[in-house]
């Protein structure tokens, strides 16, 4: 398994994965343009397999675990991660377990299950959650593959960079997504620093993250888990590969946005692209609706979910 995170890597991964993957559209509207006055870009990863950009990162961490000879991947997740591990585990012929928060959306649980992987109740909490996988871990002996702190989640995911530059590379001038444990932020991040780096990567949070505290202080949330309808956001902390990744590519690019903002930029994704996008990707979204800096013209969103339960309701 590689230790690196390396562009050289990134293209591997790219390579490894794509023949399985989607090179997810881009969309646009008329209506968003004009509420927002800029010319905006939408990378639907709500259209990737398993309905999430996760399926980037997990398939090319479960092909390296099968050539290692791994008996199986086992994960903690509140639904994507635990989807696309699940997918990539059954695509290659892996054993897959996901060990699952209680309040995780009971579509994403669903989901796991039909991708026949076994499921693992624990608490609500990362320290429950990080626990309980490690001792199945030890206990299965499966590779484990966390969903922020990994590099080949890491490495897998910059595969969205190679299409986005080669979709719309001259047409952008900043790249806005949601962060949570900060491994698709910093691939984003460290793949565009370096072969982009006059393009602008901004991280939107919600606001009770606080991660500029931490990337300009070095100041920790003082929560584990958030409190936010984002499900897909709401640990708390970025991961150790990642801080240093974030810290030197996005700490003046930080947006924190409110629980309103999100739910405002939900509906109008909802109406008036009439794509179903899960909160999480309303994040990002709300980011350029409510808080785009003056000089950001062409700003691309990264739509990076679409897995909603069936019954949700935006009230």
């Amino acid at each position: 398994m590689t230790t690196e995170i390396s562009i050289d890597e990134m293209r591997a991964a790219h390579k490894r994965t794509a023949p399985f993957i989607h090179n997810t559209p881009m969309m646009k509207s008329e209506k968003i343009d004009e509420k927002v006055g800029a010319n905006v870009l939408f990378k639907c990863e709500h259209l990737q397999k398993t309905g999430s950009f996760k399926a980037r990162g997990a398939l090319n961490s479960a092909i390296l675990a099968k050539e290692q000879n791994a008996k199986g991947v086992i994960a903690h997740s509140s639904g994507n991660h635990g989807q696309a591990l699940a997918w990539s585990a059954q695509k290659i012929g892996l054993p897959c377990t996901i060990v699952v928060p209680k309040n995780a959306p009971n579509s994403k649980v669903e989901g796991m299950k039909e991708y026949n992987a076994e499921i693992v109740l624990c608490e609500p909490t990362m320290a429950s959650r990080e626990s309980v996988c490690s001792e199945l871990a030890k206990k299965l002996d499966m590779f484990y593959v966390d969903p922020h702190n990994c590099v080949s989640m890491i490495n897998g995911h910059a595969s969205i960079v190679f299409e986005v530059l080669e979709q719309v590379g001259d047409k952008i001038d900043s790249i806005f997504l949601s962060v949570g444990g900060g491994g698709f932020a910093s691939s984003v991040a460290y793949s565009i620093g370096i072969l982009r780096p006059d393009i602008e990567v901004y991280l939107v949070e919600p606001e009770e993250k606080q991660l500029s505290n931490l990337l300009e202080n070095g100041v920790q949330c003082n929560v584990d888990t958030l409190n936010t309808m984002a499900d897909g956001v709401r640990v708390a902390h970025v991961g150790s590969l990642c801080e240093p990744i974030l810290k030197k590519y996005c700490t003046r690019t930080v947006v924190s946005v409110k629980e309103d903002e999100i739910k405002e930029a939900l509906k109008l994704i909802w109406t008036r692209m009439k794509q179903r996008i899960e909160p999480t990707a309303a994040l990002a979204f709300a980011g350029v609706l409510y808080h785009k800096p003056a000089h950001i013209k062409n700003p691309l969103v990264i739509l990076c979910g679409g897995n909603v339960d069936t019954n949700y309701i935006i009230s």
